[in-house]
């Protein structure tokens, strides 16, 4: 059957089926740009609010030793420091004794004057 086919016509015919493959092809190319563009909206994750207080430490001979309590966007808190809640920033000014920075005034936005 296929020997009564002229050459043109085999051509033809394998074109179609080459049209068919490419546009599967192009089918499975934009599934799975969708389905990559998708896990990448799933997997953007907001970076974590910056913490509202900070506790700086110190080093010393002695081991790490409590310096102040500071506002979460305070620049001379130095590059040792703990997040802090506002309970644990209230509880280490007043009752702990730790200093609050003269900069920021952590102890203004936490009531304690």
């Amino acid at each position: 059957m296929s020997d009564n086919l002229s050459r043109l016509d085999r051509l033809r015919i394998v074109r179609e089926w080459q049209a068919y493959q490419l546009g599967r092809t192009d089918r499975t190319i934009a599934e799975l740009e969708e389905r990559d563009a998708a896990a990448a909206r799933a997997a953007r994750v907001l970076p974590p609010p910056a913490p509202t207080w900070k506790f700086s430490v110190l080093r010393t001979g002695d081991g790490a030793q409590g310096d102040a309590v500071h506002t979460g966007d305070c620049g001379m808190s130095g590059k040792r420091t703990q997040a802090m809640t506002r309970e644990q920033a209230l509880r280490a000014i007043t009752e702990n004794g730790i200093t609050a920075c003269p900069y920021c005034r952590p102890d203004r936005d936490l009531g304690i004057l």
